[in-house]
């Protein structure tokens, strides 16, 4: 006689930022838990959010596809399943800015949501020449040349190279992606100042799981705020 399954049926929805996908879920089990310390324990980025996409498609019962989930997509899914799974409050101990006094904060996970802006995705350039961005997915953030750049500089090149879509003129849609690397690097670098600041804005805003809390320092009574953005605020 087999072994019986344990809690491998979804119970719990959650709804897809990006898509407004509606989604089940189970939380993860000890054979994702182990793949994420190990890949926590190796302390690389690339196998820590492949592990954390991994586990998301382990755990969500509908189909999904993996590769076209945006970032924040990710960060959400996970926050939501990982409440569900080891618990929906996590207890950070941030120091005080006025005593440095360690302090225990509870962050309520169930409280995390992400507000998707009202941004314009085409970005106009000249008279006759526009930019359409798009949010950057999962995979393409893992690309090595993004996660491991040598400067915010270059990272923040990495993520523009990512974030276009579309170079429209009056006679032709070109997709970004189609052309050589360094076509795309000497269109970027032929931008004005002005013009490289419209884009720039549209990566800062990309949404990111946030919250931010309050706390009285239990030594010297300070008011503080704790202010998370990111995967790795949380984490």
């Amino acid at each position: 006689m087999a072994l019986p399954k344990l809690n491998d049926k979804p119970k719990y929805e959650l709804v897809i930022p990006s898509t407004q996908q509606k989604v089940r879920f189970r939380p993860y089990l000890v054979r994702e838990e182990k793949v994420l310390m190990m890949a926590m324990e190796s302390e690389d980025q690339t196998q820590m959010f492949e592990a954390i996409a991994d586990t998301i498609e382990a755990c969500v019962d509908d189909e999904i596809n993996k590769t076209a989930l945006t970032s924040f997509d990710v960060e959400y899914m996970f926050v939501k399943i990982r409440s569900k799974s080891v618990g929906e409050n996590i207890k950070l101990t941030p120091k005080c800015g006025e005593c440095e006094a360690e302090n225990e904060v509870e962050i309520p996970l169930d409280d995390i949501t992400i507000t998707l802006p009202v941004t314009d995705l085409m970005i106009k350039l000249t008279d006759d020449i526009s930019i359409k961005m798009k949010y950057p997915s999962y995979v393409e953030i893992l690309d090595k040349e993004i996660l491991n750049a040598e400067s915010a500089t270059k990272q923040t090149f990495g993520m523009i190279l990512k974030c276009i879509e579309s170079v429209m003129t009056e006679d032709e849609n070109m997709m970004f992606k189609e052309e050589t690397n360094k076509s795309q690097m000497d269109f970027i670098e032929s931008l004005s100042s002005t013009q490289f600041d419209e884009i720039r804005k549209f990566i800062e805003g990309i949404p990111q799981v946030s919250y931010d809390a309050s706390y009285e320092c239990v030594g010297c009574k300070h008011n503080n705020e704790v202010m998370l953005r990111g995967m790795n605020d949380f984490f």
